[in-house]
């Protein structure tokens, strides 16, 4: 967690890794037991929940939640994880996931 940026009103409870070159920012709670990579950006009040994995160079924009059990692999982008929205599947880069079912 040496080489990462976390806002001063970030919640982080450990244990967690976090990679280099990660920033997270503003009312962000990240729950233990998360894995987030390196290069990420977890935008303002992202919650993270208990066992999550964050890949590398993922972007999650304001207001997101990550909820149990989610996997987003490596690459997952911001076009994918848009503000205010839910995640409670796995993301693989460049599929579509239809939730519409």
């Amino acid at each position: 967690m040496a080489n990462c940026y976390i806002h001063k009103t970030a919640v982080i409870d450990q244990p967690v890794h976090i990679g280099d070159h990660t920033k997270i920012w503003h009312f962000c709670h990240i729950m233990p037991d998360v894995s987030i990579g390196k290069n990420c950006v977890l935008g303002q009040n992202v919650f993270v929940a208990e066992g999550v994995v964050i890949g590398n160079n993922v972007h999650i924009q304001n207001n997101v939640s990550v909820y149990a059990g989610v996997t987003l692999e490596d690459d997952v982008g911001q076009v994918v994880c848009l503000p205010t929205i839910v995640i409670h599947v796995q993301l693989i880069p460049n599929r579509m996931v239809n939730l519409a079912k």
